[in-house]
């Protein structure tokens, strides 16, 4: 029986569940390695830098409903990268008491990420078996960028499945979520916006939520950002849409809702999530990642286990992320 450390095991995607399933299997001593395509840590939970404008732009805070996981968040409030985002509200579910990571939400992929054997930007274009029964990851140009004992993908379903064409279908078969798309515009004003709330659910049409940036902890307080997320029905309709004319159409719809001017920005960018939030029934705390202990194969990440509400996109990400790592874990124990 080979020692844990024998065991290879390449991670592609270092969102929440990769990062969670990776430090697992690191912590029992497998030998692991994280791939990602982009040029930081964390996926959706992430957090975009100009100049001197910080935005989270993906994930907007931490909802906890899980036992286990609202264990995690002490521990990342403890180790203050995780605190209460003590703000004013509009429409926000009662159950929702709003965490953030601090001093930005990347903080937590980051801390999450420590330790580990990191390759970014790196893309995997395949996955292949090899002669000898591992899997080989290869980029675009066909180079084999490493040869491994599993591979647990955490990548959107769509990106998971072309990875692993002819070797796995059943996972993706029987997948009773969809990934859903959504424009964000980020945006710093010369002043602050004439507003008691720091973050609004909005009601889809367009904008489904709007987000005083600089009101969560350790952030700076001027200038004045703001994040703004369209609904996924209107992004997923205007997904090709020119940038400019995105920021536009949601600054104004903002405005609309606020009824009185905004003040004159001295930053607007946008970015375009095709893949945001998954959407689907809940699923059964057994299937909440998928692992085939014959191929060495693992998937993992929300679109496994669809939250009901965006705010609980965190936890549904590392639910799936741990448990695929105490199945590959079990699995190297076992061989």
């Amino acid at each position: 029986m080979p020692r844990l450390s024998e065991t290879s095991l390449a991670v592609i995607g270092s969102g929440i569940a990769g990062l969670t399933a990776a430090q697992i299997c690191h912590r029992a001593g497998m030998s692991v390695t994280v791939f990602d395509k982009g040029r930081g840590v964390g996926g959706r939970c992430a957090t975009r830098r100009r100049d001197d404008f910080a935005f989270d732009h993906g994930a907007q805070l931490i909802g906890a409903t899980d036992g286990d996981f609202k264990g995690v968040l002490r521990k990342w409030m403890i180790s203050t990268k995780a605190q209460r985002w003590k703000g004013q509200f509009s429409g926000l579910p009662a159950n929702i008491t709003p965490f953030v990571g601090a001093p930005s939400m990347s903080a937590l992929p980051k801390m999450l990420a420590e330790g580990l054997n990191l390759y970014l930007p790196v893309e995997i274009a395949s996955v292949v078996a090899e002669p000898d029964g591992q899997w080989g990851l290869l980029d675009g140009e066909g180079r084999v960028l490493g040869t491994y004992d599993a591979v647990l993908l955490t990548c959107p379903p769509e990106q998971a499945q072309r990875l692993t064409a002819g070797i796995l279908s059943e996972p993706f078969e029987q997948a009773t979520s969809t990934m859903r798309a959504v424009w964000t515009v980020m945006a710093a004003f010369q002043r602050p916006v004439k507003t008691g709330f720091d973050g609004i659910v909005m009601d889809g049409e367009p904008l489904a939520w709007a987000a005083r940036n600089n009101s969560k902890p350790q952030r700076d307080r001027a200038p004045e950002t703001w994040v703004f997320h369209a609904a996924s029905d209107i992004s997923e309709q205007f997904i090709d849409h020119p940038k400019e004319e995105v920021i536009s159409d949601l600054l104004a719809a903002f405005e609309h809702w606020l009824d009185a001017p905004l003040p004159q920005t001295i930053y607007t960018t946008a970015h375009r999530w095709r893949f945001a939030n998954a959407e689907g029934p809940a699923v059964a705390r057994d299937d909440v990642s998928f692992f085939d202990p014959g191929l060495g194969l693992a998937l993992a990440g929300d679109w496994l286990n669809p939250p009901h509400l965006p705010f609980f996109g965190i936890q549904s990400a590392w639910q799936s992320g741990h448990h695929a790592g105490q199945q590959l874990t079990q699995w190297a124990k076992a061989r």
